[in-house]
């Protein structure tokens, strides 16, 4: 049966090759791929010659043209075979989409996502089909074969959990006629990679800095708690060795004197719209026949010595996994650090990862004057923590929470005490009499936030706006993972044809920001392109969106944001600015996970009713200028961009020239990113373009909970929405720890969103890059930023600065 989702498709080998041996020709007019007949048993293999390869590549060639599919896969993995048709004479075996790092012509430099990372949400995405006229004139399929046993294509096949393919785009390691691969060469240790940044964040402390910039980095100067997995999504321990997650029994009030272990906490059960002051137990809570049974599962604070039975009538709620104690890794060294405090030099060795560090790292969350608004609805969900030891803490959830362990262990950020700590004797600034406030600011304007102290394989060394360097760290406590390559320089251009002419001087080993004008044209055919780079792309949940402030008395109204809606040519513009190769987004949450309901249709581009709904809402063009207005107010929009990038522009040209069909005029204001993230924090704009970066799941309340929308909050809720009916969703869904029902809850919210349109949802697109031919070990994955650089590697001695082991 025939599987359609973006441009690929996919047909069952039996289908259309038992058609073809038997003579049967395939007709282009009215085609669908026939459904394969059922069988009882496994039929006997039967082989399939290089001539009916050919006979049937040929006949699907058209039925390909004619539906605008560009790779169509044919398989069968009982005789062990795989067809693939590629339209596009790309070297890479793969199918290629829109323009990398673009996003939505929204994008310019994307903002990071909510900043958890939860297990993978599964890849239960619905079919989309394509329409339009055909991207390029392409060339003639070419045909490959591969063993159903390899592992699964990268790119926008590459949600679910599963191994990734080692250099699946590189030349060298295209599928051979036999379905294999060249063997990789050997590794060399050493070298230098140079990657492209499209904005520079203020810093790297990603407390306070909430970029995705910062999060990529961090990934190799830094580690967390816990790490998921880039191809199987799981949680495995880092900077923590083991964890225990237990659940909680909150009491009536009044009963607590009955139980002297209860503990006394802040707690906000199902039902309760705030925290109160509650006392609890927690263990295993398992129910039995007149209540409940508490079986403590970890020791030492305030855990029970032994099992308690609490009758149903002293029971208020009970709370699953609100309770993690974390036992940290032993030998985990900070990075050594050197510089100036108040007129002495301090040069900082030899201190190791406790649970000062972790206790503290979280805590600051509790300082209001601490800017990490954007993180931290997370971490006030977390009321109390415990230190049980040097290497050994235990936290508790106030509620029933999805993420309570992601949260903790691959959301928090984990910094040093004797740096950030005013109150720590170690700290070269150590002041035991510092407020709240000192401590705010000691830690918003730390001097390394930029010169960063991590206990990752990479150390900061050097932070210009030209570039970021960081180089091996020799002390890092896990070598195995510490990558090949000693320094890794994030370059920072902000126009992406400035970074392609990089590319092409050769002063770019990596960029992700390829425009489809250069992927699919001259630019990478150029002989200084191919000579030393190759081209490939990496799917992610990314997508691109202009979000309308709605605290904007003229953009309060749903019924004005529907306007807009109505009045963008999103089909047109998806011919014109992707080659019809992107996916329009109805929704917040990934494309390819289960919480993006693929059942909300967009809305049609209608000028007609785009003025009803003006009209609704008070506008009219009362003065005759072609701009409708209300209480004497024009219907002007500031559009605010990013600077220097051109997709941001080009969406606002649309907008421009359409929403003014409709009587309403568009202005742009590009600024630099700095200025950009500022104004946008302050909701000093009318609408703002840029891209989200979700992780597979996360927690919805940062960008869309009323709490984070108020004026005087600074937020990722950009903007403003303020809505009890999300808030309610959010609050179930949070709540809910079955997958699929918390998923049909997400579902739910994304209709509702696009009705209210705070957001003029964009694309989904691909991010197209260039990569260096000298390197290898590149891999796609579907956690933001789809690669790891410590798997980067040289394999000749003859670049600079390599050697043959660590």
């Amino acid at each position: 049966m025939t599987h359609v989702q973006g441009l690929r498709s996919t047909v069952a080998w039996s289908s259309l090759a038992a058609l073809l041996l038997a003579g049967t020709s395939c007709s282009t007019e009215n085609w669908t791929a026939p459904q394969a007949a059922p069988q009882t048993a496994a039929p006997a293999r039967r082989a399939v010659d290089t001539d009916t390869v050919a006979r049937l590549t040929e006949a699907l060639t058209l039925v390909m043209e004619e539906r605008d599919l560009w790779v169509l896969e044919v398989e069968d993995e009982e005789a062990g075979l795989r067809l693939s048709l590629d339209r596009r004479g790309s070297a890479a075996p793969a199918m290629v989409m829109a323009p990398a790092g673009t996003g939505s012509a929204a994008s310019g430099p994307a903002a990071t996502g909510p900043s958890a990372s939860g297990p993978a949400a599964g890849t239960s995405a619905g079919p989309a089909t394509a329409s339009g006229p055909k991207a390029a004139a392409p060339a003639k399929p070419r045909a490959s074969t591969e063993s159903p046993t390899a592992a699964a294509k990268g790119g926008d096949m590459a949600a679910g959990p599963k191994a990734a393919i080692a250099d699946e785009f590189h030349p060298d390691n295209v599928l051979r006629a036999d379905g294999t691969r060249a063997e990789a060469p050997a590794p060399v240790y050493g070298g230098r990679v140079i990657v492209h940044l499209s904005s520079l964040p203020k810093h790297m402390n990603y407390v306070t800095e909430n970029s995705a910039v910062t999060r990529r980095m961090l990934y190799e100067t830094h580690e967390t708690l816990l790490h998921q997995d880039w191809e199987f999504h799981d949680l495995r321990p880092r900077v923590a060795e083991g964890y225990t997650v237990e659940d909680i029994l909150v009491l009536q009030p009044g009963v607590e004197e009955s139980y002297p272990q209860a503990k006394a906490l802040k707690v906000r059960p199902l039902d309760f719209t705030a925290p109160f002051d509650g006392f609890v137990l927690f263990g295993q809570v398992e129910k039995t026949g007149g209540g409940w049974r508490v079986q403590p599962q970890s020791e030492g604070g305030s855990a029970l010595s032994g099992p308690v039975v609490v009758p149903e009538a002293d029971t208020l709620a009970v709370e699953l996994g609100a309770v993690v104690t974390m036992q940290l890794r032993e030998g985990v060294r900070w990075q050594p650090a050197k510089g100036d405090a108040d007129g002495r030099a301090y040069d900082i060795r030899d201190q190791f990862v406790d649970a000062r560090d972790v206790y503290f790292s979280w805590l600051l969350y509790q300082n209001p004057e601490v800017n990490c608004d954007e993180k931290r609805f997370q971490f006030v969900k977390f009321p109390d923590c415990e230190v049980l030891g040097p290497l050994e803490l235990r936290f508790f959830c106030q509620e029933q929470y999805f993420q309570s362990l992601t949260t903790l262990g691959t959301s928090l950020t984990i910094l040093p005490s004797h740096l950030y700590d005013l109150s720590d004797p170690d700290n070269p600034w150590h002041n035991p009499n510092a407020d709240s406030s000192e401590q705010a600011l000691h830690i918003n304007e730390n001097p390394h936030n930029q010169l960063w102290i991590g206990v990752g394989p990479y150390q900061v060394t050097e932070w210009s706006q030209q570039y970021v360097e960081a180089k091996r760290y020799p002390g890092y406590f896990n070598p195995d993972d510490g990558g090949y390559v000693d320094v890794i320089r994030w370059r920072y251009i902000a126009d992406d044809n400035t970074a392609f002419s990089a590319v092409l001087n050769r002063e770019l080993d990596f960029f992700e920001r390829v425009k489809t004008s250069d992927y699919f044209g001259a630019g990478t055919e150029r002989k200084e392109f191919t000579d030393h780079y190759y081209k490939g792309y990496k799917y992610l949940g990314t997508y691109g969106y202009t979000g309308w402030n709605t605290h904007r008395d003229y953009l309060s109204d749903k019924r004005v944001r529907q306007a807009l809606a109505h009045a963008f040519p999103f089909d047109e513009y998806l011919r014109t600015a992707y080659q019809n190769l992107a996916r329009q987004v109805t929704g917040p949450f990934p494309y390819a996970s289960e919480a993006y309901d693929h059942s909300v249709e967009a809305f049609p581009l209608d000028y007609d009713r785009a003025r009803e709904l003006l009209e609704e809402a008070g506008f009219f063009d009362t003065d005759g200028n072609g701009i409708v207005d209300r209480d004497g107010w024009d219907l002007v929009i500031e559009f605010m961009m990013p600077s220097g990038n051109d997709a941001s522009r080009s969406l606002g040209l649309t907008m421009q020239e359409n929403f003014g069909r409709i009587g309403v005029k568009v202005e742009f204001a590009a600024m630099e990113w700095a200025t950009f993230l500022d104004r946008m924090k302050k909701r000093e704009f009318d609408g703002v373009n840029l891209a989200w970066v979700p992780p597979l799941e996360s927690d919805p309340e940062q960008i869309w909970h009323s709490r984070w929308g108020q004026p005087d909050v600074e937020s990722s809720n950009n903007s403003g929405l303020r809505d009890p009916v999300v808030d309610e969703m959010i609050l179930r869904g949070t709540r809910e720890l079955d997958h699929k029902k918390r998923q049909a809850i997400w579902r739910e919210m994304h209709a509702y969103l696009y009705e209210l349109q705070p957001y003029l949802f964009g694309y989904n697109v691909p991010q197209k890059f260039a990569m260096s031919k000298r390197i290898r070990g590149f891999q796609t994955f579907a956690i933001d930023p789809g690669y790891e650089i410590r798997r980067w590697h040289f394999t000749s001695l003859d670049e600079p600065g390599t050697r043959p082991t660590r």
